[in-house]
């Protein structure tokens, strides 16, 4: 049998197993210590996983998970038990990614141990155990962390392959295969790896042996293909969304994904704060010196040289995956090669002392792992409580979710700033355990019906993955426009609930017949709406505009408009007027408009009294930075939009 170096006996000598308890004991605590509210918040992954475990006990029990691009089922129904003993909580969310982790410690080592010996065993386990890449996932409700502790077991099963005349261990091989499956969606690769390694094995394999295992593994994961393949639009739906050859200049798009993904081993590393201090390498820089020898060693044993394999196989998800803006390497696509990574680690430094200095490769082993441990723990509590790692964990939404569960009769408002599948968000839901006084709300930021409620709490979103949720306002114009006025607010650390309650209020507006107002860049100004709002009890009217804009393409310099109530008959007084910076419904700035774009500005006045009298409403175009108006094309050239006459609210409403 190949194996590196022996072990006594077939069982672990105390000063293997001591180490190893301590470790594992180490890897626990590291990964539920304060597990609740690091990282803060929940993400909407995490909640996304947490509301189909809710409906696991409502009774909906899929092979297949649709919502949120489609997800494995085996983590979420581990999910469930945990939830259903703990409630709807970030805890119970993150215990089972955090066994997950730990076990995969566990794993490694036993993988190890059988490819390698127990002290390269030991180092790579330890390493898994402390390292910021693998800690800080496993804190994370993430269904990778179950593949990462299931995937040793699978390689050590079909290790055990070689040599054997019986087929029991092809078998149990294509089972585990066949369950990983069911884990996450970099499980697919794993086919291909055991077709590498066979190719590798092919005079130890038996080729009936081979089949049968496939075979297998087609059998146990053939339920999951078919839910996948009766809905394609959720089975096949993220694979679209990241596959790179879908991307313009593809070829471009390899390089830098294939040499960014190498420089994981000490140079570089994931560049979100979702995942990582961003730039910090995965595997730390005096590690991957340890790697490449290990790797150069392993060359010529078929024992390390499958965990080689198993690297320069499984890191492909990585790469042929792309997300948005190409921000490569992901460290969660890859996490799958952190035994093997961390294995060859402990192979080469074991390899470099030789049999007659093990106890000092040990130590020597065992020192990188404590200083891999204490810089990930540095690191760890700096990125858990920075500002970014707070805002891309959309932390103050939980805290959204539980006023939300907390107030039944009052109705929230939150915007979102980008695409929403559905009317509600997953962290809410599963907090609120399915609560519907809120109501989610996208572009173009307006509400079809009013909720029939005494309080509604409008969420303002002041930093964070939100902030550029309805940029332009038009929620808080439409609660205003239909009789709500203000009523307290509450502060959070990225985000403002502004409170209203409905009074009778009289209302009124016209449509201005003027216009439009149209630059020489082609941005035009046109549709206005001229609204009056008097509440009971108000000695005046309020009036606001609603002015929509239209525009070709992105302009030279970001615009603002200025709306004006000129007197038609003056009397040398000056003309009320409110600003605004013109925003697309994704806030963006003129320069960073679409092809074409436009969107419905809301300009509300100074609640001043305005003298009785006819007026002309002007939209003056200017540039913000410089305040220069814009010029504005026509003969002759006009900036109104038409005429009103003042007061449009008459009386007590």
């Amino acid at each position: 049998m190949d194996r590196s170096s022996r072990t006594v006996n077939g069982s672990l000598g105390a000063a293997i197993i001591f180490p190893l308890l301590v470790l594992l004991l180490v890897a626990f605590f590291l990964r539920i210590y304060h597990l609740a509210g690091a990282p803060p918040g929940m993400h909407f992954d995490e909640g996304a996983n947490g509301v189909d475990a809710l409906r696991v006990w409502q009774g909906v029990t899929p092979l297949f998970f649709p919502a949120n691009n489609g997800r494995e089922p085996l983590y979420i129904y581990l999910i469930s038990l945990f939830v259903g003993v703990l409630g709807n909580n970030t805890l119970a969310l993150r215990l089972p990614a955090a066994f997950a982790g730990t076990v995969a410690a566990a794993t490694t080592f036993a993988l190890g141990r059988r490819l390698l010996d127990e002290r390269a065993a030991l180092i790579g386990a330890g390493f898994v155990a402390v390292t910021f890449w693998t800690v800080s996932l496993s804190r994370i409700s993430y269904r990778a962390n179950l593949f990462l502790a299931l995937f040793p077991i699978w390689l050590l099963l079909f290790w055990r392959c070689r040599n054997r005349t019986d087929l029991r261990p092809y078998l149990l091989a294509g089972l585990a295969l066949g369950g990983m499956q069911y884990t996450y969606i970099a499980a697919r690769f794993a086919p291909l790896l055991l077709i590498v390694l066979a190719m590798d094995w092919r005079r130890t394999l038996r080729w009936r042996g081979v089949a049968i295992m496939l075979l297998t593994a087609g059998v146990v994961a053939a339920p999951l293909a078919i839910a996948i393949y009766l809905n394609p639009a959720a089975g096949f739906q993220r694979s679209e969304q990241v596959w790179l050859f879908s991307r313009p200049e593809p070829l471009a798009l390899f390089w830098l994904q294939f040499m960014e993904h190498l420089k994981l081993f000490g140079l570089t590393g994931d560049p979100i704060w979702l995942h990582n201090l961003p730039g910090r390498p995965p595997v730390s820089w005096f590690v991957a010196p340890f790697f490449v020898i290990g790797a150069g060693f392993s060359l010529r044993n078929p024992a390390p040289r499958t965990l080689l394999w198993t690297v320069l196989v499984m890191i492909w998800p990585g790469i042929l995956a792309v997300s948005g803006t190409p921000l490569p390497p992901n460290h969660l696509r890859v996490l799958v090669i952190a035994p093997a990574v961390f294995l060859l680690a402990g192979y080469g430094i074991t390899r470099l002392f030789g049999e007659r200095r093990a106890g000092w490769a040990l130590l020597l082993g065992l020192l990188l792992v404590t200083t891999d441990g204490a810089l990930s723990f540095r690191d760890y509590t700096r990125w858990q409580g920075a500002r970014e790692t707070f805002e891309q964990y959309d932390a103050d939404m939980l805290n959204v979710a539980q006023a939300i569960d907390a107030n039944p009769d009052t109705f929230y408002v939150v915007p979102l700033s980008w695409g929403w599948p559905r009317r509600n968000y997953w962290s809410i839901d599963f907090i609120t355990d399915f609560k519907r006084n809120y109501a989610v709300v996208e572009r173009p930021f307006l509400l079809d019906d009013l909720p029939d409620a005494p309080r509604i709490g409008l969420v303002r979103w002041l930093a964070g993955m939100h902030v550029d949720a309805d940029p332009q306002h038009r929620l808080d114009a439409q609660l205003r426009l239909s009789g709500y006025i203000a009523d307290g607010s509450e502060q959070g650390q990225t985000y403002q609930i502004e409170y209203f309650r409905p009074v009778a209020t009289q209302r009124n507006r016209v449509e201005l017949a003027g216009g439009p107002v149209v630059t020489e860049g082609g941005l035009e100004l046109a549709d206005a709406v001229v609204y009056c709002f008097r509440p009971a009890g108000a000695p005046d009217e309020q009036l606001a505009v609603d002015l929509t804009w239209r525009a070709p393409g992105p302009q030279p310099v970001d615009a603002s408009v200025s709306m004006r109530l000129v007197r038609i008959e003056t009397d040398g007084g000056g003309a009320p007027q409110v600003d605004a910076w013109l925003q697309n419904a994704n806030g963006r700035g003129a320069p960073a408009w679409d092809s074409p774009d436009g969107g419905t500005q809301f300009f509300e006045f100074p609640n001043d009294p305005i003298a009785a009298g006819a007026y002309e409403v002007w939209a003056i175009p200017y540039a913000t930075a410089s305040m220069q108006a814009l010029p504005v094309v026509g003969e002759p050239p006009s900036y109104s939009l038409g005429r009103v006459d003042l007061p449009l609210c008459g009386g007590q409403p």
